[in-house]
């Protein structure tokens, strides 16, 4: 791929997320270029970038939250080649953030740390669409499970359903690897009883994500 094309997907991630990253991962040109694997078409990619989530776990009624700090995120995403603009993935993404303590925690909540990883695994369909010989927008939609492990005294790990939408692009070149860009929405609930928590009653309160990436893919 040529040199302009990378430079064009990285300055996308700056100005959607205010963040780029180096990327390395999986993918090709058009499918007709692809090398088959008896008579499937895959393609492999991996990401890094930001995992951001966006709402409080727990919102204070005094405006201290408990929430989650933004933090870098690496995911792999595999496709089968369904047609030349579809394809099925699955999809593997951790995310390294922290957690800021609100007034609604016990006050005895301790570490050994703040450190908490974010853990999603989901699947579904990803479309895409031509624009020039070398840009193509893409769009993913699918679903899964997001997972939340925390370093913190009391506090219980915990998997939620969530949503996987992604809207980005790609860029393809002459050769088997290709460079991505992609923004993708993550809504989701939170169990706050998982949370050693004090005066208030536990619930479901809604949790929502983004994840920016940039990526590279190869055919194999």
């Amino acid at each position: 791929m040529k040199r302009e094309s990378i430079l064009t997907a990285r300055a996308a991630v700056v100005l959607v997320a205010g963040l780029t990253a180096l990327a390395s991962s999986a993918g090709a040109q058009a499918p007709v270029a692809a090398r088959r694997i008896g008579e499937e078409i895959w393609r492999v990619t991996a990401s890094t970038g930001a995992y951001v989530p966006r709402s409080a776990l727990i919102i204070g009624a005094d405006g201290k939250d408990t929430r989650l700090g933004a933090g870098p995120s690496f995911s792999i995403d595999v496709q089968y080649l369904i047609s030349e603009y579809a394809a099925g993935y699955a999809n593997g993404t951790l995310g390294f953030n922290s957690i800021t303590l609100g007034t609604a925690i016990r006050p005895t909540t301790t570490g050994p740390s703040n450190q908490v990883m974010l853990m999603g695994g989901t699947a579904g369909v990803m479309l895409s669409a031509p624009l020039g010989d070398k840009f193509q927008p893409t769009l993913r939609l699918g679903g899964g499970f997001k997972g939340y492990s925390f370093d913190l005294t009391d506090a219980e790990n915990q998997w939620r359903p969530t949503a996987d939408i992604g809207i980005g692009f790609r860029g393809v070149g002459n050769g088997p690897i290709e460079m991505s860009a992609e923004v993708r929405y993550l809504p989701s609930s939170f169990d706050q009883g998982k949370l050693p928590i004090r005066g208030i009653t536990p619930q479901a309160q809604r949790q929502t994500d983004l994840v920016f990436s940039v990526g590279v893919s190869i055919r194999p």
